[in-house]
């Protein structure tokens, strides 16, 4: 996964450009809100593996921290398409008055959405090895018992 970030700023890119690049966060938050369901049920299928390690504790703060971004992921969603109507009436030449301040917002939603990105990055690294590691150790418990 990328970070988005449109080669040129914002106050050079066209009303039809900034449509695009709203339109990818959404796309983009909207598969991260499904991989961090994933991720949840990864955790929860592997709950009593992991009450048995002493990683228990890491899990349940990922999935607080699931949680959270999840919740916040449909947060922005919601504020991305309130600002996707302000970039429609400027295409449609009805809000050229608060172009700048639109311009301005969408500065701030890129940074939002980066930062968000950013976060689920870690959060998904740090789930995978956790989940890699109670795999190995599930492993060679089988390997012992046999």
């Amino acid at each position: 996964m990328k970070t988005i970030e449109p080669k040129k700023p914002c106050s050079q890119l066209t009303f039809k450009q900034l449509h695009v690049e709203v339109k990818n966060w959404i796309s983009e938050i909207e598969f991260i809100l499904i991989e961090q369901g994933f991720f949840n049920e990864i955790i929860v299928e592997h709950t009593l593996e992991i009450c048995n390690t002493s990683n228990f504790t890491k899990a349940k703060l990922f999935l607080n921290g699931i949680e959270h971004e999840d919740k916040l992921g449909t947060e922005m969603i919601a504020k991305i398409k309130e600002h996707q109507v302000n970039i429609d009436l400027l295409i449609e030449n009805i809000y050229l008055k608060k172009e700048k301040e639109i311009r301005n917002t969408h500065e701030l939603l890129k940074l939002e959405v980066n930062i968000y990105i950013e976060n689920f990055r870690y959060i998904k690294q740090q789930v995978f090895e956790l989940v890699l590691h109670v795999m190995k150790l599930e492993k060679q418990q089988r390997l012992l018992t046999k």
